[in-house]
């Protein structure tokens, strides 16, 4: 019986991640002989050869998704290059004889050919309240509660020491604090402008104050304050201020696709720009990379020019063929030095040529450069500009793209449609840019309490659309129906106002519902009927 090219394909990365993990206990025995030399007689030979395969072993565990294996293995270069003591480089061999003993022993036994996504993960982030002026206390725990209802995490602090602890874990947060506590320990000889030199955008500050004037202002920026917000708080402004310092120390990593069967390649780059903060996919075989494109959206593709079966210049030309993948840029991977051939292969759908072997310099500047611009047109493209959600049109080729994926896998998919009740009456009353702002709110609560796999869309107006993946009726109901409870307690604020805004829902599901078209239809109906049944609520049909 014959077999197909990709078939082949697969079998042969099948057996090279089986050949690899025969080979790791390998390598961990000669990583202690190399550790045991060091500890001997702690050369520069024995440092370096100590470095060299750490990196390597971090590289192909990460590639064949051996994770915790590979994050001790690049903690440990990362010790030897920085000068570390003997005791800490027994300590990190100590951890990875216990990662192979445990926590990755049975992934030796059933390796993963597959594509494998690796992140160093956001830092964790807080709210930190450093706030101890009397008339204060009452506005600060709605402070809290109002944070809560957008998922933020608070704490307080009662003095600088305690800010300075939760800092030095590593922890980012925006530290929020009356004017005159920050003046008061500036006077003590507490530099928040040094603090912010030592961590960066892991400290950002915003004073509060009961007084607005140039005066004020001018002493919160003496004192290092990033923001200035006056009592009583406007949430929803507080709100865009603290996910601006968020994204500042939590910039969402880039995601790139690497197209090749080679392990010793795909370990080389895959280490190499985790290292330089991106994820990494692997696509070993090209009849499954556009599942991979639909599945994590990559912003940039490396494709070796010579594979088999299919070359990257045949793949490039696939892939330029499909509308909705043309803007994603191609690099082509090649041991071809001739200029000529490289111009010909970019006219065939690539953006770029590297050569091999790559300096992993070139290597990231490449990626991170052209990756950054694919994630800003996509942005602009695709993006509300007043919200940050997707726009109209890409809301529903989100929605037919989780149709197909769920088609795939026999998954299911809900489809939500929210319409905020009595929007007119808040413009009309309160001012179009107060209602800008209430907009803003519910799509910052939407982001920040849905998953990361769910996506949100402005389908118009006062109305946004929201795909559930892997949500039935019922539970994409009960999801919606908790974010329609918390949005409900939410104060606004205009001039000397406060208000609410509840919003209604309908919700239709795949697959109960066939297609895109059927769902957003009968989900609009059911919308319409929970407004004329008295708003504020949710139905599904």
């Amino acid at each position: 019986m014959s077999t197909t090219p990709s078939s082949r394909m697969q079998q042969r990365m099948q057996e090279l991640a089986e050949r690899f993990a025969s080979e790791l206990p390998g390598r961990i025995v000669d990583l202690e002989e190399t550790v045991k030399r060091l500890l001997s007689e702690d050369s520069e030979d024995a440092r370096y050869g100590v470095q060299i395969q750490a990196h390597k072993l971090a590289g192909a565990t990460a590639t064949f998704g051996y994770t915790e294996l590979s994050k001790i293995s690049a903690n440990l270069e990362h010790c030897i290059q920085s000068g570390c003591n003997h005791a800490e480089v027994e300590e990190y061999m100590r951890r990875i004889r216990q990662a192979v003993e445990g926590d990755v022993k049975a992934e030796f036994s059933t390796p993963k050919a597959r594509s494998r996504a690796v992140s160093t993960g956001p830092k964790q982030f807080r709210v930190v309240l450093l706030i101890d002026d009397p008339a204060s206390g009452a506005e600060l725990q709605e402070i809290e509660e109002q944070l809560g209802f957008f998922g933020l995490e608070t704490v307080r602090a009662t003095n600088a020491e305690t800010v300075r602890a939760e800092l030095e874990t590593g922890v980012a947060i925006v530290l929020l604090g009356g004017l005159d506590t920050f003046a008061k320990l500036s006077a003590e000889g507490v530099s928040f402008t040094e603090w912010k030199n030592e961590f960066g955008p892991c400290l950002s500050l915003i004073a509060l104050s009961l007084e607005d004037s140039f005066e004020t202002r001018l002493n919160a920026i003496r004192c290092g304050a990033d923001a200035f917000v006056t009592y009583p708080v406007d949430i929803p402004r507080l709100i865009d201020k603290i996910d601006e310092f968020d994204e500042q120390a939590n910039p969402k990593p880039l995601h790139v696709l690497i197209v090749d069967d080679d392990i010793d390649q795909v370990s080389q780059i895959a280490y190499t720009l985790q290292q330089a903060g991106m994820i990494t996919s692997v696509a070993s075989d090209p009849s499954k990379v556009f599942s991979h494109i639909v599945d994590s959206k990559p912003e940039l593709i490396i494709v070796d020019v010579y594979m088999p079966e299919c070359s990257g210049i045949e793949l490039a030309r696939l892939i330029r063929q499909q509308e909705s993948f043309v803007g994603v840029p191609i690099v082509f991977l090649s041991i071809e030095d001739d200029v000529a051939k490289h111009m010909e292969a970019m006219s065939q759908g690539g953006d770029d040529f590297l050569v091999k072997p790559i300096n992993p310099d070139v290597l990231t500047a490449t990626v991170r450069i052209r990756a950054q611009r694919t994630r800003q047109m996509r942005y602009f493209m695709e993006r509300d500009s007043l919200t940050g959600m997707l726009n109209h049109t890409h809301l529903k080729q989100y929605l037919e793209r989780e149709l197909q994926r769920a088609e795939r896998i026999e998954g299911s998919v809900s489809f939500a449609m929210i319409d905020l009740d009595n929007f007119k009456y808040v413009n009309d009353t309160y001012g179009h840019l107060t209602g800008d702002r209430v907009l803003k709110s519910l799509s910052r609560l939407l982001s920040e309490r849905l998953r990361k796999t769910d996506v949100i869309g402005r389908y118009g107006g006062e109305e946004f659309g929201v795909v559930l993946f892997n949500s039935n009726a019922e539970t994409a109901a009960k999801v919606v129906d908790d974010l329609r409870e918390r949005f409900s307690q939410i104060v606004h604020r205009a001039k000397d106002a406060e208000f609410c805004v509840t919003f209604s829902c309908g919700i239709a599901s795949y697959p109960d519902v066939p297609d895109a078209a059927s769902i957003t239809e009968l989900a609009d109906r059911a919308l319409y009927q929970a407004k004329q049944t008295g708003k504020n609520r949710v139905v599904s049909v």
